[in-house]
């Protein structure tokens, strides 16, 4: 029998409520025993699933998948379903945007070996220097996230995007610029850096957006897990 919360929950959304699902979620809510053994079964595949398409290791994705069941459980994120759409997509898109958080927050380091080889006297880092490595490769989410950019950059006006990368990359004087531009106002030059900027972070989030609906993402967190490279070419995130 439906409840009084999903009874008026559905009531606000006519025709797209998932009955079934947020009562899932609140029996999850309350502890149900049942239902975290549900969870279990059903949920923590399907989030696995996702991060391991996103280029996650089965470690970090253990972890990831942690982290998103501490903040549906403890922090009560799971609250904030509606049963507007598929429970499952709702804890896969937590868990897509707690493994960008992830690898924002996280320095990747190369496992510590031991470099010395009990038969040989050469110096380890002479031999290391020799040894050919493969050149890293980047993750399914750092290529969305520079395919992005690269289609963003592609899709700026020419001119505002030459006075930005000249002003930021160059660090040319802005009151040159306006000489270059054949004497014009400051306020030009101001309002061209902005007019690319804008165009760039709305190309980007709009590529997104199409390419990985489920990605929900904003531009001050594309630019923190960018780093110094996006600020280099969009200008500080502040």
């Amino acid at each position: 029998m439906t409840s009084e919360p999903a009874a008026q929950a559905a009531s606000a959304l006519p025709g797209s409520f998932h009955a079934a699902d947020y009562e899932f979620a609140q029996d999850l809510l309350d502890g149900d025993k049942a239902a975290w053994a549900r969870f279990d079964q059903e949920l923590k595949p399907a989030m696995l699933a996702k991060l391991g398409a996103a280029g996650a290791t089965d470690a970090d994705a253990k972890e990831v998948v942690g982290i998103v069941t501490e903040k549906l459980w403890a922090q009560k994120k799971l609250e904030a379903y509606s049963g507007s759409g598929p429970l499952v997509g709702f804890v896969r898109t937590m868990a897509a945007n707690a493994w960008l958080e992830y690898l924002r927050k996280h320095r990747r380091m190369v496992p510590a070996t031991n470099l010395t080889h009990e038969d040989s006297d050469a110096d380890p880092l002479d031999t290391l220097s020799k040894e050919e490595r493969p050149a890293p490769q980047e993750t399914p989410l750092a290529q969305l996230l520079r395919d992005a950019l690269l289609h963003a950059l592609a899709q700026t006006d020419a001119e505002a995007l030459l006075v930005l990368r000249l002003s930021l990359l160059q660090e040319v004087k802005q009151r040159d610029l306006c000489a270059v531009w054949g004497g014009c106002h400051e306020g030009t030059i101001s309002r061209k850096k902005t007019e690319a900027m804008e165009q760039i972070r709305d190309a980007t989030l709009t590529y997104l957006a199409e390419k990985e609906p489920s990605l929900q993402i904003s531009w001050q967190d594309l630019l923190e897990a960018c780093g110094e490279g996006a600020e280099a070419i969009l200008g500080p995130s502040e």
